[in-house]
């Protein structure tokens, strides 16, 4: 009887370990604690001085930057106009949308590399759970990878961190410190932007939905 008990118990605290380190990695990811190398940028939205480009839909307050989507418009990429970066640590923190509808998820990205809003990369996930790795060039979107997991599926609602890694053409993503997957991009050429890409799959009637962020950061990375 002993030996049976303590078979449950060490069954039992294995199980709860096993929770609890699920939990810490779910919760203890942040942008500042995952980052490498000399900040290059940061904000955390308390104003509006990070050089985010003034637009009626998007609002920066306590909450942070929400991006608000309405028809006609189903996608927005935000840019910031005052710094460039390429090889560096990219990273955003924000809360994954609640889907605009029924089959109508909505997105959150980090973007980086953008030579433009037509040419990016962007690491994303939605309101399903889903994440990818896309890249646009000249209008014309491909799927780099597709990166979802069994083991790491975000609920709406839930604090998200995005994170890429661009070092030379190689470049290494992650979501709530989970690294997913290393890929080689050809770098476009010029001074490069980064930004938030925010999406629904259909247009939603006015107020639409707020896509949210609240923290952004570049560092230099290694």
């Amino acid at each position: 009887m002993f030996k049976l008990f303590r078979s449950v118990l060490i069954v039992v605290t294995q199980s709860a370990g096993l929770l609890l380190a699920a939990s810490s990695l779910a919760y203890a990811a942040d942008c500042a604690s995952l980052q490498k190398g000399n900040e290059v940028f940061a904000d955390s939205f308390t104003d509006n001085t990070g050089g985010w480009p003034t637009d009626p839909d998007a609002t920066i307050d306590k909450s942070g930057l929400t991006l608000h989507l309405y028809a006609p418009n189903s996608s927005w990429v935000y840019l910031n106009n005052t710094f460039n970066a390429s090889d560096g640590d990219y990273c955003l923190e924000g809360i994954l949308p609640k889907a605009a509808g029924p089959k109508n998820n909505a997105y959150l990205g980090l973007v980086f590399l953008a030579k433009d809003a037509s040419t990016f990369d962007v690491l994303q996930v939605d309101s399903s759970g889903g994440i990818a790795l896309w890249r646009k060039v000249s209008g014309t979107w491909t799927q780099v990878a597709n990166l979802s997991r069994s083991t790491l599926v975000p609920t709406p609602g839930s604090n998200i961190v995005l994170r890429a890694v661009v070092k030379g053409s190689l470049i290494d993503v992650s979501v709530n410190g989970t690294d997913l997957q290393k890929v080689r991009i050809q770098v476009p050429t010029g001074p490069l932007d980064f930004g938030v890409y925010a999406q629904t799959e259909s247009n939603v009637a006015k107020p639409g939905i707020g896509i949210q962020v609240t923290k952004y950061r570049v560092t230099a990375g290694q």
